[in-house]
């Protein structure tokens, strides 16, 4: 079933690409068209690299924030008497958990995001002499069952610290 809706992914892609990619083809739009070409060519990997950078520049952001929230968490369990228990028992764990789902709804997003630019980048690749990303892709595909998996690793650091959060919540008194 996996594979079934992978391919039908990939068929509505290119569906798209076909469409929104020759829209207008050389004769229509004129002699810059291959200047041009290779220049939106330039500007999709740019935009790709640039939302990369972010998606890692995000991850940093949650990964900090949570990493202060556990601190204080710590801090707090390894002192002898508590001020506020319910504060960093209950509040901050709260807190924590809903950082995480913010942080995992953040992180799909971009790697959606990428997955589509990705798509568009193998689409314009057919309309160039060499696809240096699609074979790239295609090596990864041959030595590894499923490449997509570091996209599913960092989808799932924020499901760990929910979990820990959790685990504060309901069992540390």
């Amino acid at each position: 079933m996996m594979q079934n809706n992978n391919t039908n992914k990939k068929q509505g892609h290119q569906h798209i690409c076909d469409i929104n990619l020759d829209a207008r083809g050389v004769d229509e739009y004129g002699s810059s068209y291959k200047e041009h070409f290779l220049e939106q060519y330039k500007i999709l990997i740019q935009g790709i690299d640039y939302t990369s950078k972010w998606k890692h520049i995000v991850n940093n952001y949650f990964l900090t924030i949570n990493t202060i929230l556990l601190a204080a968490i710590g801090l707090s369990a390894a002192r002898d008497q508590v001020a506020m228990p319910a504060v960093t028992h209950q509040i901050v764990p709260a807190i924590g958990v809903f950082v995480a789902i913010a942080w995992w709804i953040t992180v799909r997003g971009y790697n959606d995001v990428l997955e589509a630019k990705f798509s568009i980048l193998h689409c314009v690749e057919e309309r160039l002499p060499l696809a240096l990303y699609k074979t790239e892709w295609e090596i990864l595909k041959a030595f590894y069952k499923n490449p997509n998996r570091l996209a599913r690793v960092d989808a799932s650091v924020p499901i760990i610290f929910a979990t820990l959060y959790l685990l504060v919540f309901f069992f540390v008194k």
